[in-house]
């Protein structure tokens, strides 16, 4: 494959890994969790470089995990006004849609087992991103809730899954296999995803004591 197509899905890895890593260390420092602008200006970015390596790459499931939270980014960048969820039921349900239909058509990995494993993990992380604008679009600014977090620490483990049994059956455990950049997004972001549900957890118990 063409050496700046890797170079573009690495560079793309790299600015995700690194935003997650820049809103830990903004956390850890005041904390609290807290989401700097620069995290979705790096998600932005990260997501169009994402974007161009897999159309490269002729792997559609992989667009579709990562066109929703190009979107997402975008909006969270201007964020204005209130949503309804009747406003976001649409997104939602083309979503699932077409997440069913990529990992289906998806040649030898979309059977069996495999195909509910890429459904369940694209579908955790695509909709996370839509709780997340929702939730963001009630507060009136840009915030990341404990549930967005669970459903990105359980959605990673599935796609990571995923992409080790594409990496075993396209690329023959090749280090140079093109699903190489897509197991590196997902191998490595569960550690701060763990920390800072960590960090939140106290919030989120006193906010299930106070509703009691």
């Amino acid at each position: 494959m063409n050496p700046l197509l890797y170079a573009t899905g690495y560079v793309g890895q790299a600015l995700f890994a690194g935003r997650v890593l820049y809103q830990w260390l903004a956390s850890e420092r005041a904390g609290a969790v807290v989401v700097p602008r620069g995290y979705w200006v790096m998600s932005l970015l990260g997501s169009a470089l994402v974007l161009a390596y897999g159309v490269g790459a002729h792997n559609f499931v992989y667009v579709m995990s990562v066109l929703p939270g190009t979107v997402i980014a975008y909006l969270n960048l201007r964020v204005r006004r209130q949503a309804s969820r009747r406003k976001l039921l649409p997104w939602a349900v083309a979503l699932i849609a077409v997440v069913i239909w990529a990992a289906w058509k998806q040649p030898r990995i979309g059977e069996g087992i495999w195909a509910v494993i890429g459904i369940i993990g694209f579908l955790l992380w695509g909709l996370r991103h839509i709780f997340q604008w929702w939730v963001s679009q009630r507060a009136g600014k840009p915030t990341l809730p404990f549930s967005f977090y669970m459903l990105s620490l359980v959605g990673s483990f599935f796609l990571l899954a995923y992409a080790l049994r594409r990496w075993s059956v396209e690329d023959a455990f090749s280090l140079r296999g093109k699903n190489v950049p897509m197991i590196l997004g997902y191998c490595f972001n569960s550690i701060p995803y763990i920390r800072i549900l960590l960090l939140m957890r106290p919030r989120a118990t006193e906010a299930a004591a106070g509703s009691s």
